[in-house]
């Protein structure tokens, strides 16, 4: 259940994460969009007072790049783990930014900014539907109207509409003429021809940015029941598998006078050096959940190659000539063969692939005299070395045809005196480390055992 919530939020984590990102590439465009202005104000394009646009294009580039750089910093100098895209207030710290960096183009530019007033709407347009940040869009965006009617009439570029006339280009440049016509009236009269007109704009804008976000929202529900739906099926899939290789595991078992038991054990035992080795941080990229629970769930196929094998060699209660052991050693490629073939439909390479490895593998020794390919070190699978642990460890605690039990102590000191020869010396400093658990694993009644 837990894996299920962590799937499903990280749904809603990498939509956010994908919609700063593509803000942050707009964003972007914008600041190269105010240096083209202030290249095009220097050269006489645009018509506003040097004083005012230097200072104002300046501005307007680090408002716009500061979110860029708080990324640059957090995830690419730093390399902070828990990247900045993926925290819920950088959303807002996009939009603050934004509308602080067109707001000043707005009061420059004048009438040449007003095709700027759906890009905030826009950006807040990637997000899914939040009511917070809808109602700062709406709040920002509707701004920007008078901000950028009664800031160019103060500010901003020489715009014949706003100035109608009253001054020329070179009174408009001093500041104090523009004050000296901003009469009540005109200012009023700037409000209904200008800001208005300007804010029905917006208020379309907005209806249609608000259609999206409704649109992208229902998507992304819609995306996380399908999803939900998938993992259900995924889960069930995996216990529906669990229990025919847990039952063919017994079946196969109960040949060698079993009943289950070790199956049951093997599996624990398997789950909990793994769980452990995982600690280090050489196995910590490699022993991964998905890793573990495959390895798990694979474990009892270890000795499927065992049912290919004759009674009168596997029952036998002394011990087995070099013939009969040479036949006995055939269980491993036999049981990988069986594994390829008998799981291929399930179409899951990762599963097929451990399994495989587990049942071919499993009674290769560390110093290369095991069987069946006489693998050595490093070069036997890892889910073979720890299936080699926990097979050899519950084989000497169990009665067998042939042999009596050990106590679980004892063979633990047996197995350790075995490290660098049979076992992997690393994977055997983590069972010292965790003798108690296995023991209690040993110890413990078989319907206790989960």
């Amino acid at each position: 259940m837990l894996k299920k919530k962590n799937d499903i939020t990280s749904l809603y984590v990498t939509a956010e994460r994908n919609a700063n990102a593509f803000n942050l590439k707009c964003l972007a465009v914008l600041c190269f969009l105010a240096v083209v202005t202030e290249v095009l104000n220097e050269i006489g394009i645009f018509n506003v007072p040097l004083y005012i646009m230097r200072p104002v294009s300046l501005f307007s580039f680090a408002l716009l790049v500061t979110p860029i750089l708080i990324y640059i910093i957090s995830d690419r100098i730093l390399k902070k783990k828990d990247s900045v895209l993926q925290r819920p207030s950088f959303k807002f710290i996009i939009i603050i930014f934004s509308f602080l960096g067109m707001a000043l183009l707005n009061v420059s530019l004048s009438f040449h900014a007003v095709v700027l007033l759906p890009v905030l709407p826009l950006i807040a347009a990637q997000y899914r539907e939040n009511r917070i940040v809808f109602i700062c869009t709406i709040i920002a965006t509707i701004l920007l109207a008078p901000i950028g009617v009664y800031g160019g009439f103060f500010f901003g570029a020489v715009d014949r509409n706003l100035i109608k006339g009253m001054l020329t280009d070179a009174e408009a440049a001093v500041l104090e003429n523009r004050v000296a016509i901003a009469t009540p009236e005109r200012m009023v009269e700037l409000f209904f021809h200008y800001t208005v007109p300007r804010i029905f704009g917006v208020v379309a804008v907005i209806m249609l940015t608000s259609g999206i976000i409704k649109r992208n929202g229902k998507m992304l529900e819609e995306q996380v029941v399908l999803s939900e739906k998938i993992q259900e099926d995924i889960e069930h899939i995996n216990q529906l598998q669990s229990h025919v290789i847990d039952a063919l595991a017994g079946l196969i078992e109960t040949r060698d006078e079993g009943t289950g038991e070790h199956v049951a054990r093997t599996k624990e035992y398997v789950k909990i050096i793994a769980h452990e080795m995982k600690k280090d941080k050489k196995y910590k990229d490699i022993l991964t959940d998905e890793y573990i629970d495959i390895i798990y769930r694979a474990a009892p196929l270890h000795d499927i190659g065992k049912i290919a094998i004759s009674d009168t060699i596997l029952l036998k209660p002394g011990k087995l000539t070099d013939e009969e052991f040479n036949e006995m050693k055939k269980h491993t490629l036999k049981g990988g063969n069986m594994v390829s073939t008998t799981f291929a439909a399930l179409n899951d390479m990762k599963f097929l692939k451990i399994a495989e490895e587990i049942a071919v593998s499993h009674h290769e020794k560390w110093d290369g005299t095991g069987y069946p390919q006489g693998l050595s070190g490093e070069n036997i699978p890892l889910s073979a070395r720890i299936m080699a642990v926990a097979d050899v460890f519950d084989a000497l605690t169990s009665v067998r045809v042939y042999k009596r039990a050990i106590a679980p102590e004892k063979a633990l000191d047996i197995m350790m005196a075995e490290s660098g020869a049979h076992f992997d010396p690393s994977i055997m400093k983590v069972v010292e480390s965790i003798r108690d658990k296995l023991i209690s694993v040993a110890i413990s009644p078989i319907k206790n055992i989960r």
